[in-house]
């Protein structure tokens, strides 16, 4: 059946016929969706569980609704995790098994499965938390009984070997940026060093957020895999929203930055501080620091890592915890 949209609050409905309780053939509606995109996922999901015993269902019946339903309420770069993960390591096992045929001995298999692989304990762990999110969906939406992923428990904690933490002293980083002769570049890690901005927040800014001697962190910025697309979205968490200030010969670099860019034909203050009017991409970023590492002859440490060197910075100059 159709969706509708009224027009004064522009809110969107489903209206549709199915038995009641009773089994009597009535029409039932649901209202109040904020776009034509959740009202028909919403119907979808009303028909599904108003037609399907929950003995019925499939897995990957189940998983074709989970994806809309999460599509709706995920960031882009999280979907794409949770789709990932569902993919290649949930659905190849569950998606022939009918829901209240997974129990505890067939989930215990699976897990038996994934432990040989030998992921990581953290990684592990997020497969089963994706196995208890449907399962508890599945409990909400399609009456399931119990959700059995959370009866059985998460993966038994393995001893994981502990990964060092790589990171720069001030003496090698000066080595590190000393051979970088490109000014975009050498200000960008110049900010990553000495702001311990993440990466994508470093590419998301723009000359409108560099103001009063500040950087005004509030978006984010990642690359879609399939079509190669920039998503500028919010920082990972609330807490990442912030005003960064930063130091007197950083707003000076910024400054020269800009007047190059300003030199630009068609420059706007919309431009990518990190590129102009497309950010620099991350790729390009790796391999110009592995060649200025090498050139430096200081090991070679991830983009991420400059995060960890500015914090080992604020510990050298005694600025608490």
């Amino acid at each position: 059946m159709p969706v509708y949209q009224n027009k004064k609050t522009k809110k969107w409905k489903f209206r549709t016929y199915a038995e009641d309780v009773y089994g009597n053939h009535k029409q039932f509606e649901r209202k109040w969706f904020d776009t034509k995109k959740e009202a028909l996922q919403a119907e979808r999901e009303f028909k599904l569980s108003d037609r399907a015993e929950i003995s019925n269902l499939l897995f990957s019946e189940l998983w074709t609704v989970y994806k809309e339903h999460i599509s709706l309420k995920l960031k882009q770069q999280s979907y794409r995790s949770v789709v990932s993960r569902f993919n290649n390591y949930i659905l190849p096992y569950f998606k022939d098994y009918r829901l209240n045929k997974i129990t505890n001995s067939v989930y215990i298999k699976w897990q038996r499965i994934i432990e040989e692989k030998g992921f990581k304990h953290k990684y592990n762990s997020s497969l089963h938390g994706a196995m208890v999110t449907i399962l508890n969906y599945a409990m909400k939406f399609y009456g399931l009984k119990q959700n059995i992923a959370s009866m059985t428990g998460n993966f038994k904690r393995k001893t994981d070997l502990k990964k060092n933490v790589d990171f720069w002293t001030y003496e090698e980083y000066q080595k590190f940026i000393s051979v970088v002769e490109n000014q975009v570049y050498k200000t960008f890690f110049e900010t990553l060093y000495y702001t311990g901005l993440r990466q994508g927040e470093c590419l998301a800014l723009t000359w409108n957020d560099f103001i009063n001697g500040s950087l005004d962190i509030h978006k984010t910025i990642s690359k879609e895999k399939k079509n190669g697309k920039y998503i500028v979205n919010t920082p990972k968490t609330l807490r990442s929203i912030r005003k960064v200030k930063i130091d007197k010969d950083l707003v000076l670099q910024l400054q020269e930055l800009k007047k190059f860019y300003q030199s630009c034909v068609g420059f706007e203050d919309n431009w990518y501080i990190f590129g102009g009017i497309n950010p620099l991409a991350s790729t390009t970023i790796g391999r110009k620091k592995d060649k200025y590492c090498a050139l430096a002859n200081v090991k070679k440490i991830r983009i991420h890592d400059f995060r960890h060197s500015h914090a080992s910075l604020l510990l050298s100059k005694n600025v608490p915890l």
